[in-house]
């Protein structure tokens, strides 16, 4: 049987060449899809700061995002549910440091061929920002484009209605609307006023009812290009509005428009609405998302899903990278999802646009602690299937007949799969590091990239078939000669040691303002939320976290 991929997570504890790969083999390429938790779906803000020039800080590359900008082959397995729980392992070295490390890795699979998978008819609000800010790089025409496309590719059995908001909340166009009413009501908005987020997204899910039909797929899309500024602006405020609505069936999809809308906010909503968060740049990412996200709603296939994970003798659990809804602790892990769906795209990608919706992770750092063969984690997978009440559940243990804290020589895969999966996470970790060494010291970002990109381009040599990969180095080149502009003069790994304790060795910030979501030069105050000050960046390239619900969307053919 084979399966098709829903849910990848990855526990890693950081301390090229040919791989020793253990396990089954991998499954074939034509089928199966890619993998989302929904929650952040590009990096698209980071992407942007680099082409202008500039340098991002670390709040602008989620790593949800950046997972999801990649497609993982999943591997094969056989369990008795829709849903199986597949644990992976890799043991090596990192890529900044070569510091020992080791990746545990959760995946959850399907079956369920996504393509056969009928969608009930959608029930959807759109809800729109547009007030005065809109104006600004005509971001309120960006999305009205992207609107019309969503407007045209309705289903004959799909509702769509409109509401929008600036210092207070208007009705465009309710359930029931025809096209043309539609559009008309899209290219009526201007912009203007205040940005009413709380009483516009309330409206939004009031226009769905207390108790949303289950012959429906009901969802939320909420557009802003700013913060909250009129009404009720606490952002715990307005999160703990929208969870009890989504608790009744409704999904909620996030899109940022532009460089000052709260971030954290719009990924946070969508992490709890099991939706997917977008950035949109320009008219072209507009109208992309929009037609992905009419074309990618699906019926949830499990719901109120669980992880749950103990470590074995010999290992500790610690920060977690990727997902803000994990609860850790020294021995133990787990995560709580309202809803699965089927997912993403099937091949890798590498080329923009469209790299959206590749794949989700999570990186619970791991400490080996004794020098003890055997069991690595007790996993448990459960869920309930929608209509039962029943529960659903799966339980797998993940072995490493090693001793954990053995040097290895080539890299321990545990499945061929995994190979994919041990250079995305790498990349990251080099990206998240330079992003936060830039908020005191141009050099030691340089650094970070530096030994980051020759590791992965070492890699690439023998998996010249991760175009994903190949992709991130380009990036990699555009970080290191942004860096160089603004002063970078070493490339010197061995630097990194002191980097880490933020005493690094001088040069970048000096005395500057560090620490900013985006870094240009040390006196220029940005403001709003994307470049907004908040004292220096931490050092610690480990703590990551990052912001995301689950959704798994159908696939798509690249």
């Amino acid at each position: 049987m084979r399966l098709f991929p829903l849910l990848v997570l990855s526990a890693a504890a950081c301390s090229g060449g040919q791989s020793d790969v253990g396990g089954s083999p991998g499954g074939s390429s034509d089928a199966g899809g890619g993998v989302s938790f929904g929650g952040a779906q590009d990096i698209g803000e980071f992407r942007s700061i680099l082409d202008r020039g500039e340098i991002p800080g670390p709040k602008t590359l989620d790593a949800n995002g950046f997972f999801n900008e990649h497609f993982n082959e999943p591997p094969d397995i056989q369990c008795g549910g829709i849903l199986c729980l597949t644990p992976g392992l890799s043991v090596f070295r990192d890529w900044m440091t070569d510091r020992h490390q080791a990746a545990l890795q959760i995946s959850i699979n399907t079956h369920i061929d996504p393509t056969q998978y009928e969608r009930l008819p959608m029930k959807l609000v759109v809800v729109v920002d547009h007030s005065g800010s809109m104006e600004s790089d005509d971001r309120l025409e960006k999305v009205k484009g992207g609107l019309h496309t969503l407007i045209d590719n309705l289903k004959p059995e799909d509702r769509l209605a409109i509401v929008s908001f600036d210092d207070v909340v208007t009705y465009d166009a309710a359930f029931g609307a025809t096209r043309p009413q539609l559009h008309a009501a899209v290219s009526a908005l201007v912009p203007r006023g205040g940005t009413n987020i709380y009483d516009g997204l309330q409206a939004g899910f009031a226009m769905l009812g207390e108790t949303p039909s289950t012959t429906n797929q009901n969802r939320i899309i909420f557009l802003s290009d700013g913060l909250a500024t009129v009404g009720n602006t606490s952002q715990d405020a307005i999160i703990e509005m929208a969870t009890g609505r989504i608790s009744t069936g409704i999904g909620l999809t996030t899109i940022g428009v532009g460089n000052d809308f709260d971030v954290e906010l719009m990924r946070g909503l969508a992490e709890r609405g099991a939706g997917n968060f977008y950035y949109v740049e320009d008219a072209t990412a507009a109208t992309e998302v929009f037609t992905q996200e009419l074309d990618y709603f699906l019926s949830p296939i499990a719901l109120d899903l669980r992880i749950e994970a103990t470590a074995a003798v010999g290992w500790d659990f610690q920060t977690v990278v990727g997902s803000t809804l994990w609860q850790a602790q020294p021995r133990t892990g787990s995560m709580q999802v309202p809803a699965v769906f089927l997912a993403s795209r099937t091949t890798q990608g590498g080329g923009e646009p469209g790299r959206r919706g590749g794949g989700s992770m999570i990186f619970i750092h791991l400490n080996p602690t004794a020098h003890e063969a055997g069991k690595v984690a007790d996993l448990v997978l459960s869920y309930r299937v929608p209509g039962q009440t029943d529960r659903v559940s799966h339980t797998v243990s993940l072995d490493y007949q090693r001793d954990p804290l053995e040097q290895l020589e080539q890299p321990y895969l545990s499945n061929p799969e995994m190979a994919e999966r041990y250079a995305m996470y790498n990349a990251f970790l080099g990206f998240q590091a330079a992003s936060q060494y830039a908020g005191f010291d141009w050099n030691c970002a340089s650094a970070a990239i530096a030994a980051t990109r020759r590791h992965a381009q070492a890699w690439l040599v023998g998996h010249e078939a991760d175009l994903d990969l190949a992709a991130d180095i380009v990036l990699m080149d555009k970080f290191l000669a942004n860096l160089r502009t603004k002063g970078a003069t070493s490339e010197d790994a061995t630097i990194l040691d002191s980097c880490a304790s933020g005493s690094g060795p001088g040069g970048g910030w000096g005395s500057g303002d560090g620490g900013t979501w985006g870094y240009d030069e040390p006196s220029q105050d940005r403001g709003g939320m994307l470049y907004c000050s908040a004292g220096p960046a931490d050092a610690t390239w480990l703590l990551v976290l990052g912001a995301l619900g689950l959704v798994i969307r159908r696939r798509r053919r690249r």
